[in-house]
């Protein structure tokens, strides 16, 4: 829903930060690059987005690798395409504290490949990785994102 109504990478990065499900985890999108190539979010860990251990709530977690791929490929592709999670693994490696961040890269070949294979097909499902990574550069969580693409009508 957000990027219908964020044409331009700023208004996207404005529009998902004041998000409700985003703001609420303490998630942020810092920046999206101008031709929608790779994106960045940091999520701050705070006693009302913690879980019981005063570390980061899995949710929250969740939310912050799903954000990014889905909003980078579509930027890319374009209105005449839809993109969404399918399916997902998350792997929680260590508690998350402080300031956790994202990054995520979709370069133009990538794109590329998904808008030629739906010359022919109707949809068709890319595999994503995504790492939030703490302050002291550790991986906290790894997951896997299946994203289902098709285009629209």
């Amino acid at each position: 829903m957000l990027h219908r109504y964020a044409s331009s990478p700023r208004a996207f990065t404005v529009l998902a930060s004041l998000y409700p499900p985003l703001m609420g985890s303490g998630i942020r999108v810092r920046e999206i690059a101008p031709d929608w190539t790779s994106g960045e979010l940091s999520m701050r860990v705070a006693p009302w987005t913690a879980n019981t251990n005063g570390t980061a709530f899995g949710g929250s977690l969740f939310a912050a690798t799903d954000v990014l791929y889905g909003a980078l490929l579509s930027g890319q592709l374009g209105g005449k395409y839809q993109v969404w999670t399918k399916t997902a693994t998350i792997d929680f490696q260590r508690p998350g504290r402080g300031r956790l961040h994202c990054s995520v890269e979709v370069p133009h070949t990538e794109a590329d490949a998904v808008r030629e294979e739906l010359v022919s097909r109707s949809s068709t499902s890319v595999v994503h990785t995504a790492e939030i990574i703490d302050g002291r550069g550790d991986v906290v969580v790894r997951a896997d994102h299946t994203m289902f693409i098709r285009r629209r009508g």
